[in-house]
This record gives C-alpha cells, structure tokens and sequence, in this order.
C-alpha cells in the first residue's frame, strides 16, 4: 500500500509590507485571524524572512485558542518536524482538535494518518471513515482518496459508515450528533449486517424528540432477528411486550424473549423470568420464573441480581432448589448467558 500525503495549505496572493506590518500589529493584540496569517507568511516566506519556528509559534497562538485553521497547520509543522521536533503523535492530536470542529482538512489529515500509520496504528476504517467525513465537508483532495479508499476496501465502506455514526453517537471525536449519528448507520444498515441494524433501532427508540419512527425500528429488529442476531430477537421481545411499532402482543413477547435466551443473551432470561413470574404471555410460574431471573444474575446483570434478592425472600426453600435445579438443566442444554445489551 502506498502512503498518502498530508492537505497542505498554501496562500494565493503575496503580501505587501503594508499588509504584513498589520498583520503583525493585529496578531500581538491576539486576533486569531492574523496570528494564522501570521504563522501562515512565516511558514512560506511571503512578505517575511521565511521562517518555521515563526510559523509555529503564531500557529500555536491560535490553535491554543481553538482556532481549527491553526490546530491544523501546527500538525502538519509536527508532522514534518518544520519549527519543531518532529512528532506524529502530537500531530495527529492537532489533527483531531481541528476535526472535532469540521475541518475538512483536518479530516483529510486524520484519514492519511490512519492510512500511513503516523502517529496511529494503520487503521482502514478509520481512515476511510475520515475521508468520507472530509469529503462532505468539502476537501477537494478526500474526493479523490474515497475514491481509491472504495477500489481498495470494498466491503469496508459499510464499516466506515457505522465508524461515522459511532463517532456522532457517542460524541467523542466529533461533537455529539442525534440525527448525523442515525443518517450514517442508516447507510450501514443498507450492508444488511445485524449488528448495525441494533445500534440503529436502539439509537431510534431512545428519540428525545418524542417522534421515535418505531416502524423502522422493527423493520430493523425483525431483520436482524431473521439473521439469529441474540439482541434482535430481544427486541422483537421489547416491541411486542410494549407495543411499539406492533399490536401488542404478550405471547409473542415471551416467544421471542426466549429465542433471544436460548441464543445466550442475559437480559432476555431476565424479561422473559419476569413475564413468567407475572403471569404475561404464558402461565404463571414462580419456580420457571426464579430459573431465568437466576440464570441472569449469574451473568452479572444488576438488576436481575435485585430481583434475585426479592424472590428468594418469597419462595420456599424448596421451590428455589427446584428453580436452581432447572437454571442447571437448562444451562446445559442451551447456549451460556454470557451476552448482555440490546434496545431497551
């Protein structure tokens, strides 16, 4: 794989030494405009004596302020050890400052860097994710290096995809996004694969804007439960136990909550010991009930520990036996409950 080179910023018009004498003027009163200016002169000798150490120091003026432009130009002064000793890791840094606030740019260096492996381990995904961001923030240069990331990575670009969306969700390295989070695993979710189908479906119900779509929602559950994905099988559970999206459907509910068990998924043996315990969707039955609930709280989920606590205090001695008993049976005859999560 050949590497890929960095954006490189490069001023059009000279400067004339009025112009410059303002420039100088403006950036020591800390205008972050002229100190990137400035920097930018220095680093390329228009109008000044040519020099990087100028560059960075006028560059770092204004990134330390939260100027993207100048976060930018400073990386690639580390980058290239220009002004200041060469450093990738600080660079790709710089890089992620100035891509956090959609520097295109920024974004393009940040996909060279995962393709190169300056500064970070070669990562293809990444490195495609940051050059489909760059392109849609108007990098002319990421045209081009979608373009060979698509030749080269093929089935990778629904990975890319999901990346974007979980950068947007979880609000890390870009700034926390709703509905760019749920634009970019719309594209994943075309792949077919199940497990961005899930993120997609749990990212739709948690809607705070109150307009949750949770038709999608199943379309997405149902496909993924089609594919004996354990989470999608849960939340067919979930759809159907609170009628989102479907006719509710109590019976359907425990059907599905103990498909998504009998894959290994904790958090269905939880639901589907609660419906037995109340009577929902199939009989009632304290000891089945004490069985799953059991089962769940093995796998360390919290609340199905809680709900443990409380039915110990409510059932004989002998009925927990016989529960504890059957939560053995079956553990041998299903998958483990090791799997937690799925939409809720």
């Amino acid at each position: 794989m050949s590497t890929l080179p960095a954006a490189q910023e490069m001023p059009t018009v000279p400067l004339p030494l009025e112009e410059v004498a303002q420039l100088k003027a403006k950036a020591e009163e800390g205008n972050l405009d002229a100190q990137v200016s400035l920097g930018r002169a220095y680093e390329l000798g228009n109008g000044v004596p040519k020099s990087d150490q100028q560059a960075v120091k006028w560059y770092r003026a204004a990134a330390e302020q939260g100027n993207a432009n100048a976060q930018n130009s400073l990386g690639l002064m580390y980058r290239s050890g220009r002004g200041v000793s060469s450093d990738k890791v600080e660079a790709v840094g710089w890089y992620r400052r100035a891509a956090r606030q959609k520097d295109a740019s920024a974004m393009f260096n940040l996909g060279t860097a995962y393709y190169n492996g300056d500064g970070v381990s070669i990562d293809d995904v990444a490195s495609f994710a940051w050059f489909l961001l760059a392109q849609d923030f108007g990098s002319l240069p990421a045209v081009d290096a979608v373009k060979r990331m698509t030749d080269e990575a093929g089935n990778r670009q629904a990975n890319a995809f999901e990346k974007i969306g979980d950068m947007y969700q979880k609000g890390d390295d870009l700034p926390k996004s709703y509905n760019d989070a749920v634009n970019w695993y719309r594209k994943a979710a075309e792949s077919g694969e199940a497990g961005v189908q899930i993120k997609l479906a749990n990212l739709l119900l948690h809607d705070t804007t109150g307009t949750a779509n949770y038709d999608e929602v199943h379309r997405l559950c149902e496909k993924a439960a089609k594919q004996n994905s354990p989470p999608g099988a849960y939340c067919m559970g979930k759809l159907y136990q609170q009628g989102l999206g479907v006719e509710r459907d109590l019976p359907k509910a425990a059907a599905w909550f103990s498909e998504a068990s009998k894959m290994g998924l904790a958090d269905a043996a939880l639901r589907l010991g609660e419906m037995y315990w109340k009577g929902e969707g199939l009989k009632q039955d304290k000891i089945s009930a004490y069985e799953f609930i059991y089962l769940a709280s093995v796998a360390g989920v919290p609340e199905a520990t809680q709900e443990r606590e409380r039915l110990e205090k409510e059932l004989t001695h002998k009925e927990l036996q016989k529960g504890k008993a059957k939560a053995s049976e079956w553990s041998h005859q299903q998958h483990p409950l090791v799997l937690k999560g799925g939409p809720i």
